[in-house]
């Protein structure tokens, strides 16, 4: 049976190519390698732009100035660059006629790639290095080139004269969310405290947005107390009266922005990064031969137990097996296939303990 199912299956497109990729292993790696470059450019793209338009306007403009920590390496990176404003009387520091947040922002991710180096895998690093490389560029050519950062400015300002800072927060919060959630993806990261929470992740096999906002929680507070020393007003309209606002008052008004654009970068990347993520299935079959067929095609042990139908009263294998997210396709079309009759359950685990292979990142 186990021969005739599998003459039967029919191969799609994707199928052929990978096989054809498995026969002609240059192709395969030049794909893969190729796939990750480019994707961790577009991370790199969808970053800056939220950056550029969203957290952080270039300060030449005359529309809304008040930046938004956003956490990680790049909210470290504005820590810094604040707290040498405040240094510097004030005056923001340039180099070049770049902004030090640039600078700041490749220095802090340079220790951190050789973490990506050595303990997670070559393709990963290399990938993370194209994405903080492609973000020092596309957030220096959004601020300095006078036509870009001019029609990134109008977006800003539509988006802040409509929805104001919360919208600005919710719209941060997706590019990068979207930013990492995609490196995450293909086995890459976008740099920064990404390499630490996904580091982490592999080594506990669990989610990588909790690590993550547990870092940046730190760096909202410290950005907050640094504003608030660096003696900053505003004023606001309310009501139809200027009320005018101290820094300490800015400080935390912006932290609570702040973490709501933390915590839509945590749920977009638990929603599209499925790579840490375990389900249970249950399968119950009278084919003696599936569990041979799983085991085969699927990189994980499985339980089985002899039951007995109730009203049919017939005999039963139910086959318990723990996957990943990204393998339940394979499990379901596996099973399906060799028995459109199985009854099949899939339940959500949060973590497992034991030995459970997962594939390695490159």
């Amino acid at each position: 049976m186990l021969q005739l199912w599998a003459m039967s299956k029919k191969k799609t497109f994707r199928q052929k190519f990978e096989t054809f990729c498995w026969d002609h292993i240059w192709a395969k790696y030049t794909v893969d390698w190729g796939v990750c470059v480019f994707m961790s450019i577009i991370s790199a793209l969808i970053f800056a732009f939220g950056l550029s338009v969203f957290m952080t306007p270039n300060p030449t403009d005359k529309v809304e100035l008040i930046s938004i920590v956003s956490g990680g390496s790049s909210g470290l990176s504005q820590t810094f660059e604040e707290l040498i404003t405040l240094i510097n009387n004030g005056n923001q520091v340039t180099i070049g006629g770049l902004r030090l947040y640039t600078f700041i922002y490749i220095a802090i991710n340079a220790p951190l790639l050789v973490l990506a180096f050595k303990g997670i895998g070559i393709r990963f690093a290399v990938c993370t290095l194209v994405n903080v490389g492609a973000v020092f560029l596309f957030s220096n050519l959004f601020n300095s080139n006078p036509e870009i950062s001019k029609f990134l400015s109008h977006i800003g300002a539509f988006v802040a004269d409509n929805g104001g800072l919360l919208s600005r927060a919710l719209f941060a919060g997706v590019c990068t969310g979207l930013s990492s959630a995609i490196a995450f993806k293909f086995d890459t990261s976008a740099g920064g405290f990404d390499i630490v929470s996904y580091y982490i992740s592999l080594r506990k096999s669990t989610s990588v947005g909790k690590y993550g906002i547990l870092i940046n929680a730190v760096i909202i507070l410290s950005y907050s107390i640094i504003y608030g020393v660096s003696g900053k007003e505003s004023s606001i309209n309310f009501n139809g009266n200027i009320v005018a606002l101290n820094s300490w008052q800015m400080a935390f008004a912006l932290a609570m922005f702040s973490a709501v654009y933390l915590i839509t970068v945590m749920l977009i990347i638990d929603v599209i990064n499925n790579r840490n993520k375990k389900v249970q299935v249950q399968i119950i079959t009278s084919i003696e031969e599936l569990p041979k067929m799983l085991i085969a095609n699927i990189p994980h042990g499985a339980t089985i137990v002899k039951g007995k139908g109730a009203y049919s009263g017939g005999d039963h294998l139910i086959i318990y097996m723990i996957v990943s997210s990204v393998e339940l396709k394979e499990v379901l079309k596996v099973a399906r296939g060799l028995d459109p009759t199985a009854f099949i359950s899939v339940t959500a685990l949060t973590q497992v303990y034991g030995r459970f292979y997962q594939r390695p990142v490159k």
